[in-house]
């Protein structure tokens, strides 16, 4: 069974493979630069996961808003009926409307729960919230003319509709309060108009893509959703180069062919995100080819129980996190 490897190992054997080597036998990376770089994809993970809860958080304060306002309309109209003089009579058609309106939600309440698809459960589900509430409203307007002409209920109804409406203008701010903090983050991580799919979180355990055809497994910082497509995206926290570096094109891609292989739908491109600039990076047969390539150096240097600096550029040797345990370091 041939080895397999992480596509954060394949960026180190690309930005050298002797930096892949001593990682393997536990040097140590220089600890300081290592937190800084957790803290800040911490950061950029919780922003992220922060999007969909301030986006459900909007979608909850508008559905109490509904609910506020709904009450506040049956209970001011209440407070109208009760200054008004009408035949007692009229409950008995308030109270055969609303057994039939509750008789019809009943109704799609089973088909709901027989045979309704999922798409037609949520409708069913939200007639059913249409038609409880009109059965409600004629059940309460019923008991309702039993009170009219009473001026303390009316003036007690309508004192009653405007704290419901204070408390919808309240659920009101903290709807469009966590909207706007989402449309900021969705901003911020250019994810306007796109879905966010998969968000690698190292706090839990998130799903790992695998590869057994070809030895390679990882996470991408996220996934987002492009069309028919999936995207990966992967967050570089260090300095922003002039352009995308080797090692992180490989890496991308890498997570490009994972995703090949867990939906069946090559990637037109991934994305590499520093700080400040971004890269949309093509995928196609050289990216595929070229790490199925490296990966095979990766086996190659497994067998030969070695590997070597393959680079003269003492500044990058100087950047490296594994410099202090190197022995063909430079300068």
């Amino acid at each position: 069974m041939q080895p397999a490897f992480s596509a954060g190992a394949l960026e180190k054997f690309c930005y050298c493979p002797l930096t892949w080597w001593l990682s393997r036998g536990g040097a140590e990376e220089k600890e300081e630069a290592l937190a800084a770089g957790e803290r800040k994809h911490e950061v950029v993970v919780e922003e992220l996961k922060g999007i969909e809860s301030h986006e459900v958080k909007a979608r909850q304060h508008e559905t109490a808003i509904l609910y506020f306002v709904l009450a506040a309309t049956i209970v001011a109209i209440l407070g109208v009926t009760f200054r008004q003089r009408i035949p007692i009579d009229i409950t008995e058609i308030f109270d055969v409307l609303a057994l039939i309106w509750l008789l019809a939600a009943c109704y799609f309440l089973y088909k709901a729960e027989t045979t309704a698809t999922k798409e037609e459960r949520l409708v069913a589900e939200r007639v059913i919230l249409v038609f409880a509430m009109i059965a409600t409203l004629l059940a309460v307007y019923s008991v309702s003319y039993s009170f009219v002409g009473n001026e303390l209920l009316s003036q007690i109804a309508e004192v009653v509709a405007l704290l419901w409406l204070i408390g919808a203008s309240f659920f009101l701010y903290h709807s469009l309060r966590a909207s706007a903090i989402a449309r900021a983050l969705r901003q911020k991580h250019s994810l306007i108009d796109k879905t966010l799919s998969f968000v690698d979180d190292q706090k839990r355990n998130t799903k790992l893509f695998v590869s057994q055809k070809h030895g390679l497994r990882g996470r991408p910082d996220y996934v987002v959703t492009q069309g028919d497509s999936q995207i990966p995206v992967e967050v570089k926290t260090g300095r922003t180069p002039r352009g995308p570096l080797f090692s992180h094109i490989v890496q991308l891609s890498a997570y490009c062919l994972l995703l090949e292989e867990d939906t069946g739908r090559a990637p037109p491109h991934g994305v590499l995100r520093y700080e400040k600039m971004e890269h949309e990076i093509e995928y196609g047969a050289d990216q595929r080819k070229l790490v199925l390539g490296k990966l095979t150096e990766m086996r190659s240097a497994l067998a030969k129980g070695e590997a070597h600096r393959n680079h003269n550029r003492p500044g990058k040797c100087i950047g490296c996190s594994r410099r202090a345990e190197c022995p063909e370091k430079l300068a």
